[in-house]
C-alpha cells in the first residue's frame, strides 16, 4: 500500500564519528564534570551546615546555663537594624531546639547527597573506562584480524566474550550517573530557604526521573542479558527436502568422489531445494515442510541448477563447496561465519527493543564500532576463501569448467526468478514442475547477456562471495568466446541433464520440491488474504460523524468580546471615574476599541458555533466527506496522510497523480489545496470528544479498510 513508508538505513551506517566520540566520550566526561561540581557543592553545603550545627549548639549550651540559674531570665537577641528581641530563657531553649533540630536534618541531607555526587564521578568513569576498553579492543582485535584468518577467528572469540561485559559496564554506568546526578539535584531543592508548592513539584519531579532512569538501566542490562543469549547460532531456515542414497545414488556417488579426490570429508546431509545457491554449513539447517533440524555438515544443492548446468560444472561447483570443509576453512565456517552474522542481527535487536533508552545508546555505538572493525578484514579472508575454493574446485574439472559453472549460475537466476515468482504470485494455477517450467523458458529464451551478471555475488544464507568476474579472474580463465559459448548454451531437447542422471527419480523430486513451494505460497496468500479481511472489517459499514471541536474557541472568543464591552461600557458609562472625563477623544477612542473588540469577538464567536453544528468530517468506508470541500476524497485516492497538532490542528492528505483534486466549500484560511504537491489540508480546533493519537489511528484504519477492499475484489491477474 503507498502510503507506507521504508525504514531508513540503519543508525550505525549513518552517524558519524563525531556522534560516536559524543556519546562515547563527551557526554560521560561531562557527567564526570557535573559530579566534581556536585562533590565540591556537597562539600561545602556539609562545611556551612556542620558550622551552623556547633555554632548553635554552643548558644543552646549557654542559655541552658542561664535558664538553670534562673527561669525566669530575660535574653535579648538584636535582630535587624535597630529591633530587639527579648525571650524567656525557657522559651529561648524551646527555639533553639527547634532550630538545631532542622539544621541537624540539613546536615543529614547534605551529607547524604556526597555519595551522591562521588557515584556519579564513579559510574560516568566507568561509562568512560568500558568505552575506551571496548575502542581499543575492538581496534586491536581487528588489526590482528587482518594478519591471518587464525588471528580472525581467535580474536573475534575474545572480542565475543570481552564485548557483552564491557557493553553492560557502559549501561550500568551511565544509568548509575544519569540516576544520582538526578537524584542529587532533586535532594538540593531540600535547601531552599522557601519551599513552595512548586519547589515540592519540582522535587517529586526529580524523584522521577531520577527512578526513570534507574529503571532504564536496569532493564537495559537484562536486554544485554537476554540478547547476547542469542550469541548461539540460529538454525538457518531453507525449504528443501533431504535426499539419501536410495533416491540419489549418482549424487552420492558423484559427490562421494570428489571428496576422496579433494581429501574432504563427505556431507553428513544433502539436500535440495528451488532456491538460493550452492552452499554448505557445518551450522544447525532447519528444513521445511518437515521441520527438522540437521546437525553436521550439509551440502545444499538448488535443483533449477542440476537441471541446466552440466556435469563438469556441476563438479566444479561441488568440488568449490567441499572445500571449505578441509583445512581452517571448516574452523572458519562453523566458529565464525555464523556467529558473526548472529552478532550484528542480536545487536540491532538491542538496538530496535531499546530505541527511545537514552542510556543504552553508548552501548549500542559501542557494540556497533566494534564489530565494524571486523568488516574489512572479514571481506579481505571470505575473498580468498573463495578464491581457494575456486581454485580447488577447478582441480575437479578443469578451470573453464569453473568458469562457465561461475557464469552459468548467474544467468540462470533470471529465469529462475521469474518462473518461482510467477508461481508464488498464481500459486492454484502454477506448474506441478517449476524445475522443468525453468528449463523450457531457458530453452525456447536463451539467457541474458553474461556481461550483465560478470558484477554478481553467489547468494549464500551466512557468507559473502566476490563478484564473479573476479572469481574468472583469479582462476586465470579469459572470459572468451569459447567460454561464453559454453556458458549460454541453451537445453539441448533428449539430453538428459545432470539432475536426471543424478536422482533415482528426478521427475519425483522436482514435482515434490515444487509441491512444497506452491503449498507454502497458498498459505502465504491465505495469511495475507486473511489480514485484508481483517483490515477491512475493522470500520463499520454505517457513516461516522465527527465534530469540529470549538466549544474551547468559543468560550476564548466570548470571554475576549465581554472585556472588550466592559471596556466600552466603562469608557461611556463611568469615564469620569477612570479619569477620562474631561477628555471627549479619549473617551470616543476607547469606547470604538471596545465597540469594535466586542463585535470582532462576537462574530467569531457565532460564526465558530454555527460551523461547529456542522459535521467536520463524515468517514465512510469509501470516502472521505468534510464540511471544507464540496467533493468527498476516495480513501483509495490516497496515498499518504498526515495529522498535525503542534500550532494548528490539521488533517493533511496526500493524492495519488491521477486522483482528482477537490473543490473547497466557501473560504476557510488555513484549509487549502496545494496543487503542485497533491495535497489536501482540512484544518480544524480538534475532532469533538477524540484525542489527536486516537484521530489519526482512526483515519489510517478507514485507509487500510478501503485499500483491503479494494485488493480483496481486484481481479486475480
Amino acid at each position: 500500500m503507498a502510503f507506507t513508508q521504508s525504514p531508513p538505513s540503519p543508525f550505525w551506517r549513518r552517524s558519524p564519528p563525531f556522534g560516536l566520540a559524543l556519546w562515547l566520550f563527551v557526554l560521560p566526561l561531562a557527567l564526570t564534570g557535573l559530579g566534581t561540581w556536585q562533590a565540591q557543592r556537597a562539600a561545602s553545603m556539609v562545611e556551612i551546615e556542620t558550622a551552623s550545627v556547633d555554632g548553635l549548639r554552643q548558644r543552646l549550651g549557654k542559655v541552658r546555663q542561664f535558664g538553670a540559674e534562673d527561669p525566669e531570665a530575660l535574653l535579648r537577641f538584636p535582630g535587624d537594624g535597630t529591633d530587639v528581641t527579648v525571650l524567656k530563657a525557657s522559651e529561648t531553649t524551646a527555639r533553639i531546639e527547634t532550630a538545631l533540630a532542622s539544621l541537624e536534618t540539613d546536615l543529614t541531607v547534605a551529607r547524604a547527597r556526597v555519595p551522591l555526587a562521588w557515584a556519579t564521578i564513579g559510574a560516568s568513569l566507568l561509562v568512560v573506562a568500558g568505552t575506551g576498553s571496548g575502542l581499543l579492543a575492538a581496534r586491536v582485535a581487528g588489526w590482528r584480524a587482518r594478519r591471518s584468518r587464525d588471528q580472525l577467528i581467535e580474536s573475534f572469540g575474545r572480542l565475543r566474550v570481552v564485548l557483552p561485559v564491557l557493553m553492560a559496564a557502559v549501561v550500568l554506568g551511565f544509568g548509575v550517573a544519569l540516576f544520582c546526578a538526578t537524584s542529587f539535584e532533586a535532594m538540593s531543592l531540600w535547601f531552599w530557604e522557601r519551599v513552595s508548592g512548586n519547589g515540592i513539584k519540582l522535587a517529586g519531579a526529580g524523584i522521577v526521573l531520577a527512578a526513570l532512569a534507574a529503571y532504564g538501566a536496569v532493564m537495559a542490562v537484562v536486554s544485554l542479558r537476554r540478547v547476547f543469549d542469542l550469541f548461539t547460532p540460529q538454525p538457518i531456515d531453507v525449504l528443501a527436502r533431504v535426499v539419501g542414497e536410495d533416491e540419489a545414488p549418482g549424487l552420492w556417488r558423484f559427490t562421494r568422489e570428489i571428496a576422496a579426490r579433494q581429501g574432504a570429508p563427505l556431507p553428513d546431509t544433502i539436500i535440495v531445494g528451488l532456491t538460493e545457491g550452492f552452499y554448505v554449513t557445518e551450522g544447525a539447517v532447519r528444513i521445511e515442510p518437515e521441520g527438522r533440524l540437521l546437525e553436521g555438515r550439509t551440502l545444499y544443492l538448488p535443483a533449477p541448477a542440476l537441471e541446466l548446468l552440466d556435469t563438469a560444472e556441476v563438479s566444479a561447483i561441488i568440488g568449490h563447496e567441499l572445500a571449505h570443509f578441509t583445512g581452517d576453512d571448516t574452523r572458519y565456517s562453523r566458529k565464525f561465519t555464523p556467529i558473526y552474522a548472529t552478532l550484528w542481527r542480536s545487536l540491532e535487536a538491542l538496538h530496535q527493543a531499546n530505541r527511545g533508552a537514552i542510556v543504552v545508546q553508548p552501548a549500542t555505538r559501542l557494540g556497533f564500532h566494534a564489530i565494524g572493525q571486523f568488516d574489512v578484514a572479514v571481506a579481505h579472508w571470505s575473498r580468498l576463501r573463495e578464491f581457494e575454493a575456486d581454485r580447488n574446485g577447478s582441480l575437479i574439472s578443469r578451470p573453464a569448467g569453473a568458469a562457465s559453472a561461475l557464469i552459468r549460475s548467474s544467468i540462470i537466476e533470471p529465469a529462475v526468478s521469474f518462473v518461482l515468482q510467477r508461481a508464488f504470485q498464481a500459486p492454484e494455477t502454477g506448474e506441478d514442475d517449476l524445475v522443468a517450467a525453468t528449463a523450457r523458458l531457458t530453452a525456447e529464451e536463451g539467457f541474458p547477456d553474461p556481461a550483465a551478471h560478470l558484477e554478481d555475488r553467489q547468494p549464500h544464507p551466512t557468507d559473502s562471495h566476490p563478484p564473479t568476474s573476479q572469481r574468472i579472474e583469479a582462476l586465470g580463465v579469459a572470459i572468451d568466446e569459447p567460454v561464453l559459448a559454453h556458458a549460454t548454451r541453451r537445453p539441448e531437447p533428449g539430453v538428459p541433464s545432470f539432475g536426471r542422471k543424478a536422482f533415482a527419480d528426478w521427475d519425483a523430486i522436482c514435482r515434490a520440491l515444487s509441491l512444497d513451494f506452491l503449498t507454502r505460497a497458498r498459505g502465504a496468500h491465505a495469511e495475507y488474504r486473511e489480514s485484508l479481511e481483517t483490515a477491512a472489517a475493522a470500520v463499520g459499514s454505517e457513516a461516522l460523524v465527527l465534530y469540529d471541536n470549538a466549544k474551547p474557541m468559543i468560550w476564548v472568543m466570548g470571554i475576549a468580546s465581554g472585556f472588550f464591552a466592559i471596556i466600552g461600557i466603562g469608557a461611556v458609562a463611568a469615564a469620569a471615574q477612570i479619569g477620562f472625563g474631561h477628555d471627549e477623544w479619549a473617551q470616543a477612542i476607547l469606547a470604538a476599541v471596545g465597540a469594535t473588540g466586542f463585535l470582532g469577538f462576537a462574530a467569531i464567536a457565532i460564526v465558530s458555533h454555527r460551523r461547529s453544528r456542522a459535521p467536520l468530517f463524515v468517514l465512510t468506508p469509501e470516502h472521505l466527506e468534510t464540511s471544507r470541500f464540496l467533493d468527498p476524497i476516495p480513501w483509495t485516492d490516497v496515498e499518504q496522510y498526515q495529522v498535525y497538532a503542534n500550532q494548528r490542528f490539521a488533517l493533511q492528505l496526500v493524492l495519488h497523480e491521477e486522483a482528482p483534486l477537490p473543490a473547497r466549500r466557501g473560504f476557510w484560511f488555513y484549509s487549502k489545496v496545494n496543487r503542485r504537491r497533491r495535497t489536501v489540508t482540512i484544518d480544524a480546533f480538534g475532532v469533538k470528544g477524540m484525542k489527536v493519537d486516537a484521530f489519526s489511528e482512526l483515519i489510517g484504519r478507514y485507509l487500510h479498510a478501503a485499500y483491503a477492499r479494494r485488493e480483496l475484489v481486484a481481479p486475480k491477474e
